[in-house]
């Protein structure tokens, strides 16, 4: 991995883009949005923006939209494209056994991305790591974020959310009320003094619940 540059950002966070910047300035953008067609299914993407190319690849609870305020900053100088992973946002469900490195595979060939910077955050970033090892002459450079190593279990701390929850706890079982424990409860999923950021995930997730299906 050594020609790859990794970047590494040490948070406590997966939603970054939730905290919004004030004060930036608005400038319009062309946002191109589509489908690619995958085996069993489809997957939404927008591309914008010209020059160099940047992979944004989204976290396990929020879909494309985790990185609105990236996406357009980057887009000012590089050709952004981002995109919803099957189950999530606008992507079709899963029907069958997949590869989410394979769908990937697939958007940089049917875009016509030879190579790109791939940024993950969370399980997006196990993703990442993935197809990089895969498909390693894709890959200019890495940014992660809280990334997800696969090959390694998850920790009983990551697993309990530090002791707040429980997979077991029949009251999960309601879509509504998981919704509202990562949405609202959860401690590491938004800094618990961003209110307005908090706000905005569980409207998030509350309008997409396919997300956390």
């Amino acid at each position: 991995m050594k020609n790859y540059l990794i970047t590494l950002f040490l948070t406590v966070i997966t939603s970054t883009s939730l905290f919004s910047q004030k004060g930036v300035e608005n400038i319009a953008i062309k946002i191109d949005t589509g489908y690619i067609n995958v085996d069993g299914g489809k997957i939404y993407y927008e591309i914008a923006g010209g020059g160099e190319n940047i992979v944004l690849i989204h976290d396990g609870m929020v879909h494309h939209v985790i990185w609105d305020e990236q996406f357009e900053e980057f887009a000012k100088t590089n050709r952004v494209i981002r995109y919803d992973r099957r189950g999530y946002g606008t992507s079709s469900f899963p029907e069958a056994s997949y590869s989410n490195v394979e769908d990937l595979n697939q958007l940089f060939i049917q875009l016509k991305i030879d190579k790109a910077s791939v940024f993950g955050m969370s399980a997006g970033g196990a993703l990442a790591i993935d197809f990089t090892l895969k498909y390693p002459e894709k890959v200019s450079s890495l940014v992660l974020s809280g990334a997800v190593v696969g090959g390694f279990p998850y920790t009983s701390h990551m697993a309990s959310r530090g002791g707040n929850f429980d997979f077991r706890n029949p009251k999960y079982a309601d879509l509504k009320n998981f919704i509202h424990y990562f949405g609202w409860e959860d401690p590491y999923e938004v800094y618990h003094e961003n209110i307005e950021a908090k706000e905005t995930l569980l409207n998030v997730l509350q309008s997409n619940p396919q997300n956390a299906d």
